[in-house]
Formats: structure tokens, C-alpha cells, sequence
């Protein structure tokens, strides 16, 4: 039988054991059984747990692999540029496959450096294939954290320089939020007019594509932000 939570395997003829789907794979990622195996399929598992008063055994797929959690951080070194694959999104990153059982993950903000990604699709597509810098490996809970932007320099001095306090530019409006609007100064480089910088009958009436002349106010190299105001001299 195959469950959400996992499988039931016969071992021999009236003794059956429960394969959990935790016990199927060492990615973390939560695995649905119903896609992966059907009735009557033949397959290898190992015992790791029998409860005669509960009649209950448990059993295991990935314990047949070894854990490559175990040697995680030999494999994949922290300031290393590594291929993998996207496998899945979550609101807040993108999980890449990493080969040998192991997958990390790429959180929105390590993305890009200038552009505000709201959703990982955004920037990626389930199944393509790129480079990602190891940021940090944890074996005991079992997590990679990559990045994507460290692959190229960090832009920031240069920006802060291009755009100097109190210079004048033109932008486009990307996203009207209640707390601000958000534009496009050039490429991917964002910047947020403040509420308190913008007279709220203009806010409302903006749009995405709606050009805006702003003057720079605030420049965060470390924060990597840049505020606006529609404030002009």
C-alpha cells in the first residue's frame, strides 16, 4: 500500500514493514511516495527498527547509501563555486540539487545584488542548470546555504559613487507598496521613495512603468539600499 506518509512493504508473506518517507531519501526536500513508487514494485530497504509489543517495522532506503551528511563540508568547501540544479522554489529561495543525495538552498536575498526578487522564479527555472558559491555547510541539520550574487563582484562602491546624495535622476516605478514606492534607477538597480517622501495623492495614482524624477537622499553600501525622495530642489 502507498500512503502520503509512505509505503508499506511485505517482507514475506503476511509481514509487512513501513517504509516513511523520511526514511526514503537524505534530501530534505519532503518527498511524496505516491509519486515515486507504485503497487507491486520490488525494492531494496534495510531494517532499522522492529517493535514486537507494537508490531511495528520500520524501515529504510537512504540508511543503503550511507549519510552524505557525514562528509558535507569536505565536499563542498565555504567560498567554492560548485554546479547544480534547480529542483524546487519555496517563497523565500530556490532548493538546488547537488548531486550525491545533497541539495542546498538559495535564499532570495543572496539572489542579486541590486534587485529586490520578490519569488525565486523570478530569476531561475525548475530543472536549469548554474553555478552557486558554497556560503555555508551545517551536517548536523543537514543545510547548505548558497548564493548566487557572489558569483560577481559586489557593486556597490561604484554605485554609491555614481549616484552621490542630493543628484538628481530619472527612474521608473516598479512596485507601489504601502510603505513606499519602489523604482527602477538603471538595470537592476532599485531604490525606494519613502512614504514620508512622496505626496500620498501622487503615490496612489503611480503605477509599474510610471516615470518618476527622484533625488537621491539615502545611499546604504552596507545594507545595499538606496532611498529616494520625490522631494526635488
Amino acid at each position: 500500500n502507498i500512503m502520503p506518509y509512505g509505503v508499506f512493504v511485505e517482507i514475506e508473506k503476511g509481514i509487512e514493514g513501513l517504509l516513511h518517507a523520511s526514511e526514503i531519501s537524505w534530501q530534505k526536500k519532503v518527498i511524496n511516495p505516491q509519486e515515486m513508487f507504485k503497487v507491486a514494485d520490488v525494492i531494496e530497504v534495510q531494517i532499522i527498527n522492529v517493535d514486537k509489543d507494537a508490531k511495528r517495522i520500520s524501515l529504510s532506503m537512504k540508511q543503503l547509501e550511507g549519510n552524505p551528511w557525514l562528509e558535507a563540508d569536505k565536499k563542498f568547501i565555504v567560498g567554492t563555486q560548485v554546479p547544480g540544479k534547480v529542483r524546487g522554489f519555496t517563497d523565500y529561495g530556490a532548493f538546488i540539487d547537488l548531486g550525491s543525495n545533497l541539495e542546498g538552498m538559495i535564499h532570495v536575498s543572496d539572489m542579486s545584488w541590486t534587485r529586490k526578487v520578490n519569488h525565486p522564479q523570478e530569476i531561475l527555472k525548475k530543472g536549469q542548470s548554474i553555478e552557486v558559491m558554497v556560503l555555508a555547510v551545517d551536517p548536523e541539520n543537514r543545510k547548505i546555504n548558497l548564493g548566487l550574487k557572489q558569483l560577481l563582484p559586489n557593486p556597490w562602491p561604484e554605485i554609491a559613487q555614481k549616484y552621490p546624495i542630493g543628484s538628481e535622476v530619472d527612474s521608473e516605478v516598479v512596485l507601489n507598496s504601502n510603505f513606499g514606492v519602489f523604482v527602477r534607477l538603471e538595470n537592476d538597480v532599485e531604490a525606494l521613495v519613502y512614504s514620508s517622501e512622496i505626496d500620498k495623492a501622487q503615490a496612489a495614482a503611480l503605477k509599474a512603468g510610471d516615470k518618476l524624477r527622484v533625488k537621491i537622499i539615502k545611499v546604504d553600501v552596507e545594507q545595499m539600499k538606496i532611498g529616494v525622495s520625490t522631494r526635488l530642489s
